[in-house]
């Protein structure tokens, strides 16, 4: 069974080997590292590669996993979006990180609106879906708010950083976002 999902702009499809070289990038990036890593540090490419290979194990071992996303018009890798709750996380969550090249374009709430869909969908006894944000990281803070997210006042530490939870209940996303 091949998934893949659509929005007016994009094609989401689960990560494969194909996507390690511009997720590596991605991560590599010093704007988009500053809110996902220890210290806001960019990582050696070691560590974005075992990293990546994390991202392919996770659709292995939980059948679900962040998705690429593609640009329709150019076929251009955007970054990656979607449900991912690896061991220890706080709850299953709807991720995004979009590559700094494609910033300002409405492209990580167009994508998770679709993941999160996607996920209400295959999980139905899924209460809500969270989403964990550096308390810092305005960006994301306001992808959280146009997703129908709000700030739920718990915290998730992971490394160093004390994050914050986003999350969105599953009656009232729905019947906000159908």
């Amino acid at each position: 069974m091949t998934i893949q999902l659509e929005t007016e702009r994009l094609l989401l499809r689960p990560m494969n080997e194909h996507d390690v070289e511009p997720h590596i990038d991605m991560m590599r990036d010093p704007k988009v590292a500053k809110f996902l890593t220890p210290g806001g540090a960019v990582r050696s490419r070691a560590d974005e590669w075992r990293a990546a290979a994390s991202v392919l194990g996770h659709w292995r071992i939980r059948g679900y996993g962040w998705f690429s996303v593609l640009e329709k018009q150019t076929g251009a890798w955007v970054g990656r979006v979607g449900p991912w709750m690896p061991e220890g996380w706080p709850g299953l969550e709807c991720g995004w990180s979009i590559a700094s090249g494609h910033w300002g374009k409405g492209y990580a709430p167009e994508a998770a609106m679709a993941t999160i869909r996607w996920t209400f969908d295959r999980f139905p006894e899924l209460s809500r879906i969270i989403s964990v944000i550096e308390p810092e990281n305005a960006n994301s803070q306001a992808v959280a708010r146009k997703i129908g997210e709000t700030n739920t006042g718990e915290s998730f530490v992971l490394w160093d950083m004390k994050l914050e939870i986003w999350a969105a209940e599953r009656a009232k996303w729905l019947a906000r976002f159908g």
